[in-house]
C-alpha cells in the first residue's frame, strides 16, 4: 500500500502566492524549456526522480490530466532531478509513455530554487505565475480533489 503525505497551501498563505521562480532547463529534445514558456497558462510543475517509487506511481495520473486540460491552458512540466545522466531519464518517460514536457535538473539549481528537499513535490502556478499551492508527496491527479482544483485555476 502506498501511503502519501499530502500538504496543500491556499493562495492566502503568504508564501504560497509568491512569483514562482524563472528557470531555464534542457528538456528531453535537446532545446531549453523556460517558466516563462508557459505564461498564461495553469501551470503543474512537479520535481521527481525515476528512482523514487511515489513519483512513478503519480506519473500515470500526471499524463491523463494533461491529455484532458492541455487543450483548456493546462501546461504539466515535470522536472527530473536524477544526475544518473539523461538516458535514464528519456528511457524512464518512454516506457510510460509521458507525452508531457520532461525537463533535467541534474545539479538541482531549480529543485534549490523552488526549495525542494525531497521528491515528489509540486506546484500549481497561476495564469499570472503565481504559485498558489505547494503539494508534498504523491498525488492521484486525475481524482476529483484535484481535478476541482485545476479546473478552479482554469475558470481564473
Amino acid at each position: 500500500m502506498l501511503l502519501a503525505l499530502v500538504f496543500v497551501l491556499p493562495a492566502q498563505a503568504g508564501a504560497s502566492s509568491a512569483e514562482a521562480p524563472a528557470f531555464s532547463l534542457k528538456n528531453l529534445q535537446g532545446g531549453q524549456d523556460s517558466l516563462s514558456d508557459y505564461r498564461g497558462q495553469v501551470i503543474l510543475l512537479n520535481f521527481w526522480a525515476t528512482w523514487c517509487r511515489p513519483c512513478r506511481a503519480e506519473m500515470p495520473s500526471m499524463e491523463r490530466l494533461w491529455q484532458a486540460y492541455r487543450g483548456q491552458g493546462l501546461a504539466v512540466v515535470a522536472v527530473s532531478t536524477d544526475n544518473g545522466g539523461e538516458a535514464r531519464v528519456r528511457n524512464f518517460a518512454r516506457r510510460l509513455d509521458l507525452s508531457f514536457p520532461i525537463l533535467l535538473d541534474p545539479d538541482n539549481r531549480v529543485s534549490d530554487a523552488y526549495q525542494v528537499s525531497a521528491v515528489p513535490v509540486s506546484f500549481l502556478i497561476d495564469r499570472q505565475g503565481r504559485i498558489v499551492a505547494r503539494i508534498l508527496g504523491s498525488k492521484d491527479w486525475f481524482s476529483g480533489a484535484a481535478l476541482q482544483q485545476v479546473e478552479m485555476l482554469l475558470r481564473q
